[in-house]
């Protein structure tokens, strides 16, 4: 079973998401990004921003969980996206995510660009 519409944008804590996240989990397979656009100073400052309903994100630099998200739907995964404006404050569920775009960098964060379905 799958996130709904009915579902987005809700505001809750990170641990009621993540409450939400392990009752979907039976269902579904997903990869589930966690922004936050005003970063604390401490905190890698990677340029993520929501604009509407289109999502520019640079990855970890790491490169975590990069292949799986642009395989995702071949492979019977969802995108879904949790947002926060500033450090400290609620995650807002967003919805599922689309791969738009992305530049792949090996040597700094990887950007892309996702729509919120």
């Amino acid at each position: 079973m799958a996130i709904g519409a009915s579902q987005r944008c809700i505001g809750m804590t990170q641990s009621d998401a993540a409450l939400l996240l392990l009752r979907q989990a039976v269902g579904i397979h997903a990869v589930v990004i966690f922004v936050t656009e005003e970063k604390q100073s401490s905190a890698e400052q990677y340029a993520d921003r929501l604009f509407g309903n289109i999502l520019d994100w640079e990855s970890p630099t790491d490169h975590f969980a990069q292949d799986r998200m642009l395989n995702a739907q071949e492979n019977g995964e969802e995108l879904h996206l949790f947002h926060r404006k500033r450090h400290h404050t609620d995650f807002t569920y967003c919805g599922r995510l689309k791969v738009l775009s992305h530049v792949l960098r090996a040597d700094r964060p990887s950007h892309f660009q996702f729509q919120v379905l």
